[in-house]
């Protein structure tokens, strides 16, 4: 069988209205590529996808025949190649993203400050794996100025291969954490497997950004053939702070890496953000350095900030009318726990409650991960509910619920009033259900 070649591919995509993977996304126009996955076969959909209307569908089954199903050896590496080959048309800055904690809010962060100089094309929600990441370069016109590329992964090699099709130019971790400890194998599996963005970009002589004060970006950025650009201490600003230690406290930035602000704080007066605990100062600041590095002005860098409004599930604030909830449930680790949990105690809420679900994907380590989150909220003075059949085994809480299920029961039969309840736990727990019942 003659496969169809990327360059061919090339063809196809750029007389087509875009690519799909999803026959519900089908239409007049579009590039069906027939993905498998452990409960589908997206060839069985070729010809339907063909029916609605696209263009073309990428199959890889050989039983298929037919005009405009276009065959490869592996529809995945396709779609992979094909978002690799478009990017290399593109010659602005490609800048490459990932970390432990904080990569969503701290890529829309970079988004709000950089978009106030480039056109950006950025990754949409969190298409930030070895499928989304094609998807987002993909979407991206060849004429966008300045494209922002979200990197996830769970096992070690994964970032790698995410460089290889997004080829970035810069890039950043925001951090090394307690997250994804099964597949990557530990901590320093986790080190080793964020490094490999550091690695590529080296191998190109490409810039990372690089919080000075952080030990162990510091150690796996030392790489021959990159060059860094520090930021977050006195000797490396902006520098960025709060003035007092309420999470909420008002914020200021400045440039030579004193506590003076400068001239864009509107009087000397601070910025009203909306990110609340210390470690939003690091995601800020984080932008601020960025924004600085591509020439940003800094009242824009400033107003990107006051203007910025949370991810939703990311620390947004609900008012149900009986309670505040702070919905923080997009995802959960024992590292962004604990600071989520210290930030929480730290603004002295009225009748404060912590409802924290299930953490994910922490393998051997998550009798230690659930202990080490009931403990900080114990040591915080919090009162603490759990949920999930890893929290009940291994730290039950002051209340201790097996699934979301009985804990709606619960909160149905003795409703919360005058309290400020703070969720978090990992997507697949979906806290966020909770809500209407708060």
């Amino acid at each position: 069988m003659n496969f169809t070649s990327t360059e061919a591919l090339l063809d196809w995509f750029d007389r087509s209205d875009g690519v799909t993977t999803d026959t519900r996304r089908c239409g007049p126009g579009k590039l069906f590529f027939a993905l498998k996955g452990e409960r589908f076969d997206g060839n069985a959909f070729a010809n339907e996808a063909l029916a609605a209307g696209c263009l073309a569908a990428v199959v890889d089954d050989p039983a298929l025949s037919g005009d405009r199903l276009l065959h490869v050896e592996d529809v995945l590496s396709a779609l992979q190649d094909l978002a690799h080959r478009h990017r290399t048309r593109f010659p602005g800055p490609v800048f490459g993203l990932t970390g432990s904690n904080g990569k969503t809010t701290t890529k829309e962060l970079l988004r709000a400050v950089l978009s106030r100089s480039f056109d950006v094309h950025a990754t949409e929600g969190n298409l930030n794996n070895h499928i989304g990441v094609p998807l987002t370069l993909l979407s991206m016109p060849a004429d966008v100025e300045f494209a922002l590329v979200e990197m996830g992964a769970n096992h070690q090699g994964e970032i790698a291969l995410l460089s290889r099709i997004a080829d970035p130019t810069h890039g950043m971790i925001t951090n090394v954490g307690l997250a994804h400890l099964e597949g990557f194998g530990g901590v320093e599996g986790v080190k080793k497997g964020k490094q490999e963005l550091y690695v590529h970009l080296a191998s190109r002589s490409g810039t990372a950004l690089v919080p000075a004060d952080d030990p162990d970006l510091m150690a796996l950025s030392a790489l021959d053939g990159l060059t860094r650009s520090l930021y977050r201490t006195e000797d490396h600003p902006p520098l960025l702070w709060r003035d007092g230690n309420a999470p909420d406290a008002p914020l200021f930035w400045s440039l030579d890496g004193t506590r003076t602000p400068g001239p864009w704080h509107a009087e000397g007066k601070p910025l009203p953000v909306q990110l609340e605990g210390p470690h939003q100062v690091a995601n800020m600041a984080a932008a601020v350095a960025t924004g600085l590095h591509f020439g940003v002005p800094e009242a824009e860098i400033g107003e990107a900030l006051s203007t910025f409004e949370p991810v939703r599930q990311r620390g947004e604030t609900v008012d149900t009318g009986r309670n505040t909830v702070i919905v923080d449930c997009y995802n959960a680790n024992p590292s962004s726990v604990e600071s989520t949990l210290r930030a929480f105690a730290a603004a002295s809420h009225d009748a404060p409650l912590a409802i924290l679900g299930d953490m994910m994907e922490l393998g051997a380590h998550s009798a230690q991960g659930h202990r080490l989150a009931r403990d900080v909220a114990r040591k915080c003075g919090l009162e603490c509910w759990v949920v999930g059949a890893q929290f009940s085994e291994h730290a039950p809480g002051d209340r201790t619920f097996p699934n979301t299920e009985e804990m709606t029961t619960a909160l149905q039969a003795d409703m919360l009033s005058g309290r400020t309840i703070l969720l978090k736990g990992s997507r697949s727990m979906k806290l966020e259900e909770l809500v209407p019942f708060l």
